[in-house]
């Protein structure tokens, strides 16, 4: 009678690994929808990849980038983005103004202005390997980490679009030499609509009927300003 007893309360509960594995699965399954909920993010596979799970979400909304270590939506960067090329941009011809020498104005100008983005692409591009070195601690994986050149894939349409850009920045200098900062370079932004057509009526950017009415508005009152400008240099001169 003892040794039945005994037998009874001495033998453990059995579990198969298989169970425990599933146990422990199952409870980090729930933990990781508890932490998802509390974030307001919506639970996703672990074996998915990050980029998968990006590129599956709507092109506009909830996309995000890191950068320096932090995540900001994309739209937000790309406002930021445009307004500092509307800054920059649109005081890139100034510094001619203060060209005081012969023949440095015009065409003149252009040598001086391609010297000058050379050598800030390449302080841009040793900023950022430079980045990367400190953080990694590592020559190889901080070049590895640069953006590649993809030169067997992009040499012609890099090429072809570095060209067209330079004879239409050409244009724009000549412009504001003999029309002025105020009319020549705003005429020169007609470049905006150009661009605007190409990605509404070729690639397709943009095909709601109402947004493609609104740039259209938009790009009246831009030519309006544009003429305006123009017809007041005329009746100053």
């Amino acid at each position: 009678g003892m040794s039945y007893f005994s037998s009874r309360e001495s033998s453990p509960p059995q579990h198969s690994d298989s169970d425990v594995d599933g146990d422990e699965k199952s409870d980090l399954m729930l933990n990781e929808e508890d932490i998802d909920e509390d974030f307001g993010n919506e639970p996703s596979p672990l074996s998915e990849p990050l980029e998968i799970s990006e590129e599956r979400k709507s092109p506009t909304k909830g996309r995000a980038i890191l950068i320096c270590g932090k995540t900001y939506q994309r739209r937000y960067v790309g406002l930021c983005s445009a307004l500092i090329c509307g800054i920059w941009g649109g005081s890139c011809l100034v510094p001619m103004h203060y060209a005081k020498g012969e023949n440095t104005s015009g065409l003149g100008y252009v040598i001086s202005f391609s010297v000058g983005a050379l050598v800030v692409t390449i302080f841009a591009w040793i900023f950022r390997f430079s980045y990367h070195l400190v953080k990694l601690k590592s020559v190889w994986e901080a070049y590895e980490i640069l953006p590649p050149f993809h030169l067997k894939v992009m040499w012609l349409p890099g090429a072809i679009a570095g060209s067209v850009w330079s004879l239409g920045n050409v244009g724009s200098i000549v412009a504001v030499k003999h029309l002025g900062q105020g009319v020549g370079y705003s005429a020169s932004q007609a470049a905006l609509l150009v661009s605007g057509m190409w990605g509404m009526f070729y690639y397709k950017e943009v095909t709601n009927s109402v947004t493609v009415a609104k740039w259209f508005l938009s790009a009246f009152v831009t030519i309006g300003g544009i003429l305006l400008l123009g017809y007041e240099s005329h009746v100053e001169n």
